[in-house]
């Protein structure tokens, strides 16, 4: 064993050494930023201005829900915004012209009212793109709100084009009294689009 000791470099051993502890304390800084990163990101997604996106670049189907948490009464209203474009993440473009329409539904969760405008923002007058509203229910005899827009908006394939809409969300003061009512329920907001090729 002394022998093995021996044939040991000790300044190699110490720089090895040194080069290992820096190694690991890097790998460590960096797995606690990312963590610290991680968990900042998370709140930011779960905050009103959390956006989605849809990429139309081919007629089909498109349907995305925006998660509304942590809502408590109040007479402030909260903002989502989401988006839809004719391009992608990578700047592929639709080839052809693009009509689309797009629809809303709801869980019934929460007493929440709901405005959308599409284009422009809640300050003066604006236009609430929601025309109509009914109550579904699925097979399983869930109850669903469904906004629906009877308006047809149309991309061309030229150039890049985006739309964004603004969701408003109102929780009614009324119910700050019942907390039981409220607290830790999801309301889930969904977001149908419906899109064309222009023949």
């Amino acid at each position: 064993m002394n022998k093995i000791f021996e044939k040991i470099d000790k300044k190699r051993f110490i720089f090895f050494g040194k080069l290992i502890f820096i190694f690991v304390s890097i790998v460590l800084i960096f797995n606690l930023a990312g963590e610290t990163y991680t968990r900042y990101e998370s709140r930011v997604d779960l905050s009103a201005e959390a956006a989605t996106a849809f990429f139309v670049v081919n007629q089909g189907t498109y349907e995305s829900s925006i998660s509304l948490t942590g809502l408590i009464p109040s007479t402030q209203p909260l903002y989502y915004r989401f988006y839809v474009a004719n391009y992608d993440d990578n700047n592929h473009r639709t080839n052809v012209d693009l009509t689309y329409t797009i629809k809303f539904e709801t869980t019934t969760n929460l007493p929440l009212s709901y405005e959308i405008v599409r284009n422009e923002d809640f300050s003066g007058s604006y236009t609430n793109i929601i025309q109509t509203s009914t109550v579904r229910q699925d097979t399983n005899g869930v109850y669903y709100n469904v906004f629906s827009n009877s308006n047809t908006y149309s991309f061309g394939h030229s150039q890049n084009e985006l739309d964004e809409y603004v969701l408003k969300v109102v929780f009614p003061p009324s119910y700050k009294d019942y907390p039981d009512l409220y607290q830790g329920v999801i309301e889930l907001f969904s977001i149908i689009i419906d899109a064309t090729q222009v023949a």
